[in-house]
Parts: C-alpha cells; sequence; structure tokens
C-alpha cells in the first residue's frame, strides 16, 4: 500500500495506528518504530505496545521519527533490513569513520545474511555484532546509531529466521522483489 500519514495521540497501541493507517495487523510479521533508524519488533506481540516513549524503550524501540512501517509476513525480513542498510549507508555524508567505512561493511554483511548465507557461515551474525560495536557511538552524528539500532533488532527478532538462512540457505522470499520503499534501491 502507499504511504500514508496518521496522527495519534501517545498511547495508542500499534495495532490501531496499523488499523487507522488501512493496514491489516493480522498479516503482518514485524513493524519497524521509529523509521529506517528504529528498531524492529516482533508481530503480533509488539501490536499491543502503547506508541509512548517509555512501551517502546521496554521494548528496545524508540519512538524516534514516529514513523512506523508494517512488514509483511510473508516477507524475508532479512532481505529488506540488508536494503535499508545499503539505503543508510549510502546516505551518510562521509564525514567520519564510522559512515564512510563501518556503514558500508555492516550493509555488505547483512547482504550476505539475506543472500549469501552459506558462503560465509554463522560468523555473520557474529560480523554484524562486531562491526555494530564499531560503529556505535562513534559518528560525528547520531545516522549511525540509528543503523546500528535497526540491524541490532533485526537479528534478535529475526533470530529464526536468520538461522534458517544459515543452515538451509536464503528463503523464497529473499529473491522476491523487496515491499519497502527504499529510495534507489532496487525492489
Amino acid at each position: 500500500p502507499a504511504p500514508v500519514v496518521v496522527e495519534v495521540a501517545l498511547g495508542t497501541t500499534l495495532r490501531s495506528v496499523m488499523g487507522a493507517a488501512g493496514i491489516d495487523p493480522s498479516g503482518l510479521g514485524a513493524v519497524l518504530v521509529g523509521g529506517y533508524g528504529g528498531a524492529w519488533l516482533a508481530c503480533p506481540d509488539a501490536l499491543d505496545l502503547a506508541l509512548s516513549p517509555e512501551a517502546l524503550g521496554a521494548a528496545g524501540a524508540v519512538l524516534g521519527a514516529g514513523v512506523v512501517v508494517g512488514l509483511p509476513a510473508a516477507a524475508c525480513p532479512l532481505a529488506e533490513t540488508a536494503r535499508l542498510a545499503a539505503y543508510l549507508a549510502s546516505q551518510s555524508a562521509g564525514q567520519c569513520g564510522p559512515c564512510a567505512n563501518g556503514l558500508p561493511a555492516l550493509a555488505d554483511t547483512m547482504a550476505a545474511l539475506a543472500w549469501r548465507p552459506r558462503s560465509h557461515g554463522a560468523a555473520l551474525g557474529r560480523r554484524v555484532e562486531e562491526l555494530a560495536g564499531q560503529v556505535a557511538g562513534r559518528g560525528a552524528c547520531h545516522h549511525p546509531d540509528g543503523v546500528v539500532r535497526m540491524l541490532r533488532s533485526s537479528l534478535r527478532v529475526f533470530s529464526d529466521h536468520a538461522m534458517s538462512h544459515l543452515h538451509h540457505g536464503p528463503c523464497r522470499a529473499a529473491g522476491a522483489p523487496g515491499l519497502l520503499a527504499v529510495p534507489g534501491i532496487p525492489r
């Protein structure tokens, strides 16, 4: 569906936000809260969370820009996250090492996890964490911190999916066109 803007009061549940946006929450596998620098939360559990800094913070997410993105359950969350990571790495001002070097390395590692897991083995998740530790809190701005937050949440929320990719290869949905709108990154 096309992006839509919905204004809601703090404390509204994510289920109500999705409903107000015309999205059937029962078809969602996850939601990205706080925009592309936010955090993934698993559905259906996340749907009953209140859209408030306190509730989201307790769940490991941030309100951030107030953007909420629903990910259909049929999508490959690793492929969608890898596409987001590639976009966010391309949006760097290139003024500091964490952005100029760290974000592209993180994006490449997420792409390997999504589309080439067997060629890289189980070390991929550890590599994302290692790179994230080198990037977080070290940028000239908070852009790399948001990317790290989103990637770390993806490893936490989609850990079963990542293990399946590592043991059985990419899922069928990983080869499907992307579902999330990511400027400049092919669907």
